[in-house]
This record gives C-alpha cells, sequence and structure tokens, in this order.
C-alpha cells in the first residue's frame, strides 16, 4: 500500500491507505448507531478503505450496498487477512448481539458508545438459559467473588449489580479504544491503564433544509413546545419531566410535550403512564418515526428539547447533537457526558431534580431571547466539534496510532 497525502480540516498526514472491516448496525436497523455509521463511513472512507461487516448484507440500506462492499459476519474469519484492522461500533443494545462474538474472537479497536455492558451480557445469556455464561462474565469481572454473587443471583439470594459494568474481556480483546467524553474515557482507564484509549467528539450530520413544518406535523402551530426523543426507556427520565410540564402548563397554558421514539419491551411503559394521567390535550406521544426526516422535523420544530438520562453509563445522546445541530435549547442532567457540554450551549440542571427542571423550563418559557442565544450557540458547537469530517479525521489519526505507534498526536483526546 503507498503512501499519500490526505487533507482534512487542514491537518496534513501522510498516512497508509489502511484496509478497515467496518463493524456495526447500520440502516435501516432502529439504532442510534447504525444512524451516527451511516453518517461517519462516507467520511471515513475519504480516510482508509472500508468493506462492512454485519449479520444480513441484502438487508442493508441500497445507498450503503452502492458505496460500500458488504459482507456476512460470518465470512470475517476467512477474510481477514486482507484487513489491516477491524473497527467495532459497540453500543449495549442486542443490535450489537451477533457482532459481539466476533470482537471477542478476533479484536481491533472499539468505539464504545456506553461503557457498561452489564444488561446486554444479561439478555445475551440468561433468557438463552445460559446461565454458566453470566457466571463466566462475572468471575472474569470480579474473581471468584463474581462467580458467588452469581450463584446467588441464579437462586434468588441477591439482585444483579447492574452497575458492575462487565466490560474487561472487551477491553482486553481491544488493541485501542475509541471514546465520545472524558467521563467515559477515565472509566475505561481505571480499569485499563495501559489501553490505548482516545476521545473523539461524536460526530452529527447537519440538520436536512427540507424539514416538515408544523402543520405538516399535526402540531398546534401556536404552541411552546417541549420535545423529547430516542428510545422511550425509564433511564430518560420522562415521569420526571412530565410532572414538571403539567405544573408548568397551570401557569402557561398554551405549552405542548411531544415525545417521539420507540417503546422498548419490558422497560418504561409510556402508553400505561399517559393513559393513567389526563394529559391528552397537553401531551402527545408519536412513536416511532420510519422516515428520520419526520424525526428531525420534530426536533426542527421544538422550542426546547428535554434530554435528560439518569443515570448514565457513559452514553452520548444522538438526540442531544441533533438538537444542537437544529440550534434548539437542550435542557440536560449536568453529569457523564452532558456535563462536558459548554455552560453556554444547554441548560444543565442536577440530576433527578424536579424543581430545578421546573425551573429552567419555566425560564425558557419566559425568555425567548435566551432561548435563540442559547440555540444558536448550540448549533454553532455542532458546526465545529461535531462534524463527521472532523470526527473521521480523528478515526484515522487513532488508527495510525494502533497500527505504527507513529508519533502524530492525538487531538482533544490525548493518549490513553
Amino acid at each position: 500500500m503507498a503512501d499519500h497525502d490526505r487533507t482534512g480540516g487542514g491537518l496534513v498526514l501522510a498516512l497508509k491507505s489502511w484496509k478497515v472491516a467496518f463493524f456495526s448496525p447500520l440502516p435501516p436497523e432502529r439504532s442510534g448507531i447504525a444512524d451516527y455509521s451511516a453518517e461517519l463511513l462516507p467520511s471515513l472512507a475519504r480516510w482508509v478503505e472500508l468493506a462492512l461487516f454485519v449479520s444480513h448484507p441484502d438487508q442493508v440500506d441500497s445507498r450503503l450496498r452502492a458505496t460500500f462492499p458488504v459482507y456476512p459476519l460470518a465470512d470475517y474469519g476467512q477474510m481477514r487477512w486482507q484487513f489491516d484492522i477491524a473497527l467495532y461500533q459497540m453500543g449495549a443494545s442486542m443490535y450489537h448481539d451477533a457482532m459481539y462474538p466476533v470482537l471477542l474472537r478476533y479484536g481491533g479497536i472499539v468505539t464504545l458508545h456506553e461503557y457498561n455492558l452489564h444488561r446486554f451480557i444479561t439478555t445475551r445469556t440468561i433468557p438463552r438459559n445460559d446461565f454458566v455464561g453470566y457466571m463466566r462474565e462475572m468471575g472474569y469481572a470480579l474473581g471468584i467473588e463474581g462467580v458467588r454473587w452469581a450463584d446467588e443471583i441464579r437462586w434468588g439470594r441477591r439482585e444483579h449489580p447492574l452497575e458492575v459494568s462487565l466490560v474487561e474481556r472487551l477491553l482486553d480483546r481491544s488493541q485501542g479504544v475509541i471514546l465520545h467524553s472524558r467521563f467515559a474515557q477515565e472509566y475505561v482507564q481505571r480499569l485499563r491503564p495501559a489501553l490505548r484509549t482516545t476521545v473523539i467528539p461524536a460526530p452529527i450530520g447537519m440538520m436536512p433544509e427540507c424539514l416538515l413544518t408544523r402543520k405538516e406535523l399535526g402540531c398546534p402551530e401556536d404552541a411552546l413546545l417541549f420535545v423529547s426523543g430516542g428510545h422511550v426507556v425509564r433511564s430518560k427520565q420522562l415521569p420526571l419531566a412530565l410532572e414538571a410540564f403539567l405544573r408548568l402548563r397551570k401557569e402557561h397554558p398554551k405549552v405542548h410535550y411531544v415525545i417521539v421514539g420507540e417503546e422498548l419491551p419490558h422497560d418504561f411503559d409510556l402508553s400505561g403512564w399517559l393513559a393513567a394521567h389526563p394529559v391528552e390535550e397537553a401531551v402527545t406521544y408519536v412513536g416511532y418515526c420510519e422516515d428520520l426526516r419526520v424525526f428531525y422535523s420534530w426536533l426542527a420544530a421544538a422550542d426546547v428539547v428535554i434530554n435528560l438520562r439518569s443515570p448514565t453509563l457513559g452514553e452520548t445522546s444522538a438526540v442531544a447533537l441533533r438538537a444542537l445541530a437544529a440550534g434548539r435549547p437542550v435542557i440536560v442532567f449536568d453529569h457523564g457526558w452532558y456535563a462536558e457540554l459548554p455552560d453556554d450551549a444547554c441548560v444543565k440542571v442536577p440530576p433527578e431534580d424536579g424543581e430545578a427542571l421546573l425551573a429552567a423550563m419555566r425560564c425558557l418559557v419566559m425568555d425567548p431571547e435566551k432561548r435563540r442565544a442559547i440555540g444558536e450557540r448550540a448549533r454553532r458547537l455542532a458546526c465545529t466539534e461535531h462534524t463527521p469530517a472532523r470526527a473521521a479525521e480523528r478515526y484515522t489519526e487513532f488508527i495510525e496510532w494502533v497500527l505504527t505507534d507513529s508519533p502524530i498526536a492525538l487531538r482533544g483526546g490525548g493518549r490513553g
């Protein structure tokens, strides 16, 4: 492979055209990481040669299949010698289930979208009558105490220790790990100080221009609109947000709340909660949007986006980033990755503090100039720090470091 120069973001690097096997959920799968990968891939392809590995190549979005070679996961074992490195996009949902054994067997670079994999490991073992597999992971993480703990869980004497991340085996099989926050990087470095890590701000594409209007969305055009988006799960703290909203509505009757996203089975029952509360005129539950343009349109239609997460497991919120790109003020809890957002580009409140949340919502309702100013700074942040082109350049620097121990300085995240 010949050396050549490529330019991105003002930085000129002399790099080999590395051949990279890329593992990730991909559209049309209902995964934020699938959308993340689809937005990253065109920019990353400017720097490295990519092939995609998925469970069902024929189901991948036709635009990706027309651009990249796409192979079944099962083919990687015999094809791996054709690649310089494997790059995995790893999250805690079951969209990563089939990819995970490949990662453990062959290793590579891992982008860890959330550092706690306990629920993921639990879901892929216990319901499949593989309690031994769960016990094995507890033992790997905690030694003999983990094995004893798992045995007590099996007989109902203890609860699952969800604070135990069960990420250790993955880290030990990785040649390097990419994180999206210093918070997550510090967690990984405490577990494995010698592991190469870097922080790359999560990329997000800019909002498309042809968005639907409030009228086209069927939304009250004169309402002051709060919007929450993404998978409907307990950790999004929607009851807390809705209770604060209903109190606010007594003061400001024209406020409206829209929730856009898919309810996950065996998690928070939003439909049941809404049915038990008299909120029909004040709250709209849209559900899952097959068309991303519709989802983006709801974020762009918002006056305020509420994006809460507690507890945080080191995740970076794509919904929050899309709201920033739309130029909307976002209310977040002040911890984890969210705490690393600039104070003037969002509104931060203490985790699970309903009174502080209500005060923040009230302040934004009453001050349109503040909403505008925060939204403008949010858009500027997304346009400068979170572009796919910038992320792709940083990905390439990290790949170069892992493969060659190149002295190229990694910016923003440092070496772990």
